[in-house]
């Protein structure tokens, strides 16, 4: 009778075991049809890639290589930077007309301005991890033909290859084998079709600024943002953290569009979510890239996604006319050997 118990437990865990086997099944059932579904939407090989790359800046990366060998299946780590583009008129090439007579500066749809979020994501298959690196968008950095900058000001001045350039170059001449950028009106899109998102704002953030029309006014807590609310999570930085405050924040609603972008019910809604988006997204990834990338996704654990921020500090007003973020090469060192299995080891 002392058995019996551990006999009831030991059939829970294959119960739980089968449930867990038939729910990864689902899922990758949900990305075949998203896949299927996403290839009759959208019949080119990379059909939200809105830059001309040149010869040079289209070799400089690698994304052929995500998608090698088995349908979904991805064979070796892949290292993405992803880009939230907020870019007002006149960070345009061209001053858009139907901006001139607003009398604020609004944001608009455009690839062109600084980026305000820089993402290096690692997508590990041989670890199971997904370790997700911050740069804060203040980082002093050399921009090759340019000198010592902000590294968000690579993407004004040389668009996606040179940010990615200048992200590889901070980090060592890491390998990155695409890129990705997203307007920020593309997220609010993002967020709305996903039907908003629950995350716990840490604090009150309260902003005003007229000559953009920008208004923020969240309470602290745990609530269902929509895209507007989460482009205020997202955008807010004057609470004296300045950008590494607003990169924590950044993560926290990263984290909740990662567990509410990869259930079942919106791995269905896929295809018609991207449609919305699609002309808010600029990617050298091909379809087959993407699609394998969501797939690792979605079947990895929770657990092994890292959130990482580069580690430098604040300058001090004696050092620059203009406050940077100063990384520390050691500890960037250190870190890359341990997530990013790259450079020294530990």
């Amino acid at each position: 009778m002392k058995k019996f118990p551990e006999l009831i437990h030991k059939k829970n865990l294959q119960i739980n075991s089968k449930q867990g086997f038939w729910g990864k099944m689902s899922k990758i059932a949900l990305i075949s049809a998203a896949a299927g579904a996403l290839f009759g939407i959208f019949l080119n090989s990379k059909p939200f890639m809105q830059a001309n790359l040149s010869r040079k800046e289209a070799d400089f990366f690698t994304d052929d290589a995500v998608s090698e060998g088995l349908f979904l299946q991805l064979n070796r780590p892949v290292n993405v930077l992803v880009m939230g583009m907020s870019v007002l008129p006149p960070d345009t090439k061209k001053l858009p007309e139907d901006t001139q007579e607003l009398g604020y500066l609004p944001q608009i749809n455009s690839f062109d301005g600084l980026s305000d979020v820089m993402l290096l994501i690692r997508f590990d298959p041989k670890a199971k991890q997904l370790n997700i690196l911050s740069i804060p968008r203040d980082t002093r950095t050399e921009i090759e033909a340019y000198g010592f900058r902000k590294i968000n000001a690579a993407n004004r001045l040389g668009g996606a290859y040179l940010s990615a350039k200048s992200v590889s170059n901070l980090l060592g001449d890491i390998e990155i084998n695409g890129y990705v950028r997203i307007n920020v009106l593309g997220v609010g899109k993002l967020v709305d079709a996903l039907g908003g998102v629950t995350v716990k704002v840490p604090k009150d953030l309260k902003y005003q600024d007229d000559s953009q029309h920008l208004y923020i006014n969240l309470k602290a807590g745990e609530q269902h943002l929509n895209g507007d609310q989460a482009l205020q999570l997202l955008r807010f930085r004057n609470d004296g953290q300045g950008d590494i405050g607003r990169i924590q924040r950044q993560q926290i609603l990263m984290q909740a569009l990662i567990e509410q972008s990869l259930n079942p019910a919106t791995l269905a809604r896929s295809p018609i979510i991207l449609n919305t988006v699609k002309e808010n997204i600029d990617t050298n990834l091909n379809l087959d890239s993407l699609l394998t990338l969501l797939n690792f996704g979605v079947r990895i654990n929770r657990s092994n996604i890292q959130m990482l921020t580069l580690p430098g500090r604040v300058s001090s007003s004696s050092e620059f006319n203009t406050s940077y973020w100063l990384p520390d090469e050691k500890e960037i060192d250190v870190m890359m050997a341990r997530y990013f299995d790259f450079g020294l080891k530990e």
